[in-house]
């Protein structure tokens, strides 16, 4: 009796299809613009690799040795990144790729950092359009518009290109490849770090030897020098108008003019704003300490008509030293005018609150009187 062999339930597979498709193995083949994740193993100026799990490692594209250079040699083995595949197979078996996108992630991610932190950066002018100039950050492209620019840069975009400046990150938007820079911001804030350093010389509550450089009318600029660094610096400040004297100062001109050498005391810096304060009054003695040498209560003493006001006159007894007459202490229609030298009784001094409170005295005998 013939034995007939057992038909296969399933047919061999035919083709290599076939049979991937029977045990469910799948070839891993690149493409090109596929996007791959992997590690660093070798990190040089000449070769980058990149091992994907595949029997050969992904080599890094030549050009991007060079351009991205910095970012690349910053990498170390073990990192891991996200390439980009630029040709399936070199002529050595090796896939090479890109890893401009991973590159560009991490700068896009750094520019918003430093945006937040307010950190300067270098970029490099490339070249002049329309309202400013476009600058190179790492391989992306930025702007910088010419109100951005310092007063010299602004006045010679044409000479820019090609060079290397510090930059403050105005505004970041990857999703829109929107990348503003601001010059003139990082250097005013260089200066003004410049500014702190040397205002931290100087001798607060001292008094130095300066001159006058300018009379507004709310004061007069003074600068003196400090030394840092076996480097001597000017700085200026302002003497406010009420620091020239102790009394009431109407024009500083005719107190004080340009080239004027003289002794100011520093009463304080503004760290914020960099500003510093200066007085001439300090210096010399506080009339006030010594008014009740001057003055005594109920006695006569004659002044000047230094300011007229809704509720009464003040009157200037000497430098310094203001009195008030009161309105309800004066006859409606005789109130003496700025300017008037008049005789007044001094009715009460309160030194601590610089007060001195006067009267008019009689040079008639009123009507009547006997």
């Amino acid at each position: 009796m013939a034995i007939k062999k057992a038909k296969s339930d399933k047919q061999a597979p035919q083709t290599m299809e076939e049979l991937l498709a029977m045990t469910g193995y799948q070839l891993k083949g690149l493409k090109k613009g596929d996007v791959i994740e992997g590690t660093v193993r070798r990190v040089s100026p000449k070769e980058m690799t990149i091992d994907i799990g595949r029997k050969t490692e992904c080599v890094v594209i030549d050009r991007e040795l060079e351009t991205y250079k910095d970012a690349l040699m910053a990498l170390k083995p073990g990192d891991r990144v996200v390439a980009q595949v630029i040709v399936e197979e070199n002529d050595r078996g090796n896939p090479v790729v890109s890893l401009r996108r991973n590159i560009f992630e991490k700068r896009w991610a750094e520019l918003t950092q430093k945006q937040k932190s307010g950190e300067t950066i270098e970029v490099l002018f490339k070249e002049p359009v329309r309202g400013g100039i476009l600058v190179d950050y790492g391989g992306i492209r930025g702007y910088i518009p010419q109100s951005q620019l310092d007063s010299e840069m602004a006045r010679q975009l044409d000479k820019l290109t090609g060079r290397r400046v510090r930059a403050k990150v105005v505004e970041v938007d990857q999703s829109t490849n929107r990348l503003v820079f601001s010059q003139r911001q990082a250097v005013e804030g260089e200066a003004l770090v410049k500014q702190k350093e040397i205002l931290s010389l100087v001798p607060v509550g001292e008094s130095v030897a300066a001159t006058i450089t300018g009379v507004v009318p709310f004061g007069a600029f003074a600068k003196f020098t400090v030394a840092k660094d076996a480097e001597t610096h000017d700085v200026e400040g302002l003497i406010h108008i009420s620091e020239i004297a102790w009394e009431k100062v109407d024009d500083p001109n005719a107190y004080l003019k340009v080239g004027d050498s003289l002794k100011v005391k520093v009463v304080g810096v503004d760290e914020k704003t960099g500003k510093l304060t200066l007085s001439l009054k300090q210096l010399l003695p506080d009339p006030w300490d010594h008014v009740l040498d001057m003055f005594e209560k109920d006695s006569v003493v004659k002044g000047t008509v230094s300011r007229v006001t809704p509720f009464g006159i003040f009157v200037t007894l000497s430098p310094g030293i203001e009195g008030l007459i009161h309105i309800s202490k004066l006859a409606p229609g005789q109130e003496p005018k700025a300017g008037e030298e008049i005789t007044c009784t001094i009715e009460d001094i309160k030194p601590d609150l610089r007060k001195v409170s006067l009267s008019m005295t009689l040079t008639e005998k009123p009507v009547g009187y006997r």
